[in-house]
């Protein structure tokens, strides 16, 4: 006799028990998998953050590094050999402009002063055409361009007292790349003076444009020519401008013709992400004697801050490391006080503070604060990845006296 029982019906269905057994161990098992994958994601940010990080300082350190060591190059001398021997003449008189604070030539033009930096706050009008980000450095550079091209013959009578022709080697070299005919800026330097010119290029001549006149930078050291102005290269002697290298007694003309640059370097809002700042620069036009469009170098760049190391004792030392308004000041903000001042730096330290692009982590906590060549930078603590950038680049053209 059955009792209506068997082991298949015993087997069906799922007990309440188990299925919450069952539901539990799921859960557990997706929780898993779900702080698996945001703590993967969040590697991963901070990977990439960090990753952008290093590599926006890498660019930016390397790159102001090569630009501060051409600081005081100007051929076969440097620039304190050149002005301390009064063999440096710039003749853009003819591109002064009156700008605030009594200066009568335009600051783009002071190659006597080859670096200069500024606080954010007190950057001449006319350097920058985008707004500087407030509580950071601005840095001034004006050089003689790395690439040169050989002049075989100069000759300062043949238009006149107020032009120079000068016979180059090559007018397809770099240093003429992107003039389109138009008058840029040049320096013309041998072994004994150096000369900064706008002028223009025709066949394989360069043609100076304007003036004999000095510069007009009030400079005593630069503008002893006379009432007369300073006449083209007037270091070199006549045999050497207007007559062939054979009535010089074999000696040769031993000049080049390099690019004359213009580099301004800050911080001020991205645009390719308005969220972040970035490092900038500014320079001349490659075919005029303006400065054209400021370039974005490098993402993410938040403070930039110089530290200046002086000789002042003249003995070819650092004694100390002072700001951009500690020299600006100490020169008591004259023309001739700066020009001097300003050739008193041997090296300079960089400071950046850098940003990633993108979140790391969107978990809210304490501020922090920075330091950037002891100076305090504070910051929300907002989820992005930071790292200070900090080198010191020695101007060899200076420290060597090459």
């Amino acid at each position: 006799m059955s009792n209506g029982f068997s082991p298949r019906s015993i087997q069906r269905g799922l007990s309440l028990i188990e299925l919450m057994v069952a539901l539990l161990i799921a859960g557990l098992l997706s929780l898993g998998i779900v702080q698996i994958f945001s703590a993967s994601r969040i590697t991963y940010q901070t990977q990439e953050g960090l990753s952008r990080v290093q590599e926006s300082g890498r660019y930016a350190t390397q790159y102001l590094q090569r630009q501060l060591r051409m600081v005081g190059y100007m051929g076969c001398g440097s620039d304190s050999e050149r002005i301390s021997q009064v063999s440096f003449v710039n003749h853009l008189a003819l591109y002064s402009a009156t700008v605030p604070g009594g200066d009568t030539v335009d600051a783009k033009y002071r190659f006597q002063r080859p670096i200069q930096a500024f606080a954010a706050e007190a950057v001449p009008v006319g350097l920058l055409d985008s707004a500087p980000k407030a509580g950071t450095d601005v840095l001034v550079l004006r050089v003689l361009g790395d690439d040169s091209v050989p002049a075989l013959a100069i000759n300062a009578t043949n238009n006149g007292s107020t032009e120079l022709d000068a016979t180059v080697a090559n007018p397809a070299a770099d240093v003429f790349q992107g003039t389109g005919g138009a008058s840029v800026l040049y320096a013309l330097q041998s072994c004994r003076s150096v000369d900064v010119f706008a002028g223009t290029l025709t066949g394989n001549t360069v043609t100076a444009q304007g003036t004999t006149n000095p510069n007009v930078y009030r400079d005593p050291t630069v503008t002893n020519c006379g009432a007369g102005g300073c006449p083209w290269d007037f270091r070199i002697s006549n045999a050497f401008l207007n007559a062939p290298p054979a009535s010089t007694g074999g000696l040769q003309l031993n000049a080049e013709i390099h690019r004359a640059e213009f580099y301004a370097f800050y911080v001020t809002d991205s645009i390719s992400n308005p969220a972040v700042t970035s490092l900038f620069v500014r320079r001349f036009d490659r075919s005029g004697t303006t400065l054209g469009p400021s370039e974005e170098l490098a993402e993410g760049v938040e403070s930039l801050k110089f530290s200046f190391g002086v000789d002042n004792t003249g003995d070819g030392q650092i004694d100390a490391y002072q700001s951009a308004g500690d020299i600006q000041n100490a020169s008591g903000n004259t023309d001739p006080g700066l020009d001097n001042a300003w050739r008193q730096v041997l090296s300079v330290r960089v400071g950046m503070l850098i940003r990633s692009p993108e979140r790391a982590s969107v978990a809210p906590g304490p501020a922090r604060t920075y330091t950037v060549l002891g100076a305090t930078v504070p910051t929300a603590d907002d989820g992005y990845v930071r790292q200070v950038y900090e080198t010191t680049v020695a101007l060899r053209n200076r420290i060597f006296n090459s």
